[in-house]
């Protein structure tokens, strides 16, 4: 992301305060506020500010005798304002695979990662306690859009539909459609339905669009695992 972008998401003045953390690593309100010549009450209030969007992190450091430090730096999801070209390198990677004549390879790695995506959804299901189909798409839907998919779950006269509004596997999209078929099938799992896909990005549409009947509250009883 450029620096106009980002000054489309925050005020200028915590724009450079963001990016006086990324470029110092850790910071305190002391060192913010002289650096950039802004009052510590401000810089607490911007901090305060960035932290509720979870784009700061805090962390008390011993320093001496007397009361910890407390030190600041960007969350992962801070980190991810700046360009990055991973995505980018990872899609040149799988071309290359593809062309070097590993194509097994590459399914073999999205086949483990969705493995490990099912088993971690199936803990957080049996921690959650979800056994009806609401309180499954409750979890699935925050699950999904912790990893990006920018999810949507909506129900209508007994269709259930699911929404991903973003590609987080865009370039892996473009060298393989299995993790297409893969999120398919992990949706199905997780849910225990089968699901007709009515929207596919890479097809032109805006989303992937899962639907399926929900079941009637008799058939939820039996869905105690993934």
């Amino acid at each position: 992301m450029t620096t106009p972008d980002l000054l489309n998401l925050l005020s200028s003045s915590r724009l450079q305060i963001v990016e006086f953390i990324k470029r110092q690593g850790t910071v305190t309100v002391e060192e913010t506020a002289a650096a950039l010549g802004f009052g510590e009450t401000t810089v607490r209030q911007h901090f305060d500010h960035l932290q509720k969007k979870e784009l700061l992190t805090r962390q008390s450091v011993p320093d001496g005798p007397g009361r910890p430090t407390l030190r600041y730096r960007l969350t992962p999801a801070g980190q991810q304002l700046f360009p990055s070209q991973d995505a980018a390198l990872f899609g040149k990677m799988l071309d290359f695979l593809v062309l070097q004549g590993y194509p097994a390879l590459i399914d073999d790695f999205f086949r483990q990662m969705w493995r490990e995506r099912r088993e971690e959804l199936s803990e957080r299901l049996e921690e959650a306690g979800a056994n009806t189909l609401e309180e499954r798409l409750e979890v699935v839907e925050a699950f999904l859009a912790e990893q990006g998919f920018v999810p949507e779950v909506t129900v209508e006269e007994d269709v259930v539909t699911i929404r991903e509004c973003n590609c987080p596997f865009s370039e892996a999209v473009r060298a393989t459609r299995l993790p297409c078929r893969l999120e398919a099938q992990f949706l199905e799992q997780a849910l225990q339905r089968d699901l007709k896909r009515v929207g596919y990005m890479p097809e032109g549409h805006p989303a992937c669009v899962y639907e399926f009947q929900a079941a009637s509250s008799e058939d939820d009883e039996d869905l105690n695992q993934v």
